[in-house]
């Protein structure tokens, strides 16, 4: 990776440009785990999510699933995610549980959610999050890898799980939550290490790079905020593209 886009190089030079405002640095520009696994209906969204939080100036974090690398190479990941701080599968046994103030899972991969949900910390991913969790640290998930009726699902053939399974998924799911873990949808990614901060969010913009991205998912509609801006550009590419733009309620 071009080290002018270096995730390592830019948390190296905020830290330094914060050297001595060490509060200010984790207010405005927060540490972000980013734990990091595969998924059978594919990890598009996952990844466009790390980049949403990359985007959003928070320092980002990579802890990538052993098993994962076996299938995607690590200059693969830096490549799709823009993120080259990466803890290796061997480094994340000794990661410290206060190391991050936030942690986030954009793949919530249905073994995961299995083994967090039993609390199973022999899995590294588990452990980081249960340490994180109990050191008060902010934890979110993506959850639409544990949500068969996402469209996602239905575009690889996934869309006819009998209701006894999609019970047992939400089962998990609400167990997680109840444990501390954020599940958001894509669309509050960007908000969320704001939130998590209890400092106000910035507006939420709509670009024309978010709809490009919509459209390599294949995604019919965008879900903004009530207050979001969308550039014109943006509006014109998504009326093209046949993308449909809603708001949400407010409340």
């Amino acid at each position: 990776m071009d080290s002018r886009h270096s995730a390592v190089a830019e948390n190296t030079l905020l830290e330094l440009a914060y050297r001595s405002a060490d509060n200010r640095l984790k207010q405005e520009h927060p540490l972000v785990l980013v734990l990091l696994t595969g998924h059978f209906i594919g990890m598009e969204e996952g990844l466009a999510a790390i980049r949403t939080l990359a985007g959003s100036g928070a320092r980002i974090k990579l802890a990538v699933d052993e098993q994962l690398t076996e299938t995607m190479d690590l200059r693969e990941v830096v490549r799709q995610t823009g993120v080259d701080d990466i803890i290796s599968p061997a480094g994340l046994r000794s990661f410290p549980a206060a190391g991050a103030e936030l942690l986030f899972i954009p793949v919530l991969s249905l073994s995961l959610l299995a083994r967090l949900s039993q609390l199973d910390t022999a899995d590294p991913l588990v452990c980081l999050t249960v340490q994180a969790l109990c050191a008060g640290k902010p934890v979110a998930a993506l959850k639409l890898g544990a949500t068969p009726g996402h469209y996602r699902w239905g575009e690889q053939g996934l869309s006819q799980a009998r209701p006894a399974l999609i019970q047992e998924l939400q089962r998990k799911l609400d167990l997680i939550g109840s444990f501390g873990v954020s599940l958001l949808e894509a669309n509050e990614v960007a908000n969320w290490p704001a939130t998590a901060a209890g400092r106000e969010p910035k507006k939420q913009v709509l670009t024309a790079a978010d709809v490009q991205d919509a459209i390599k998912l294949n995604r019919t509609g965008i879900v903004l905020d009530d207050s979001a801006v969308i550039t014109p550009l943006a509006s014109d590419l998504a009326r093209q593209a046949g993308i449909e733009l809603t708001f949400k309620e407010k409340g």
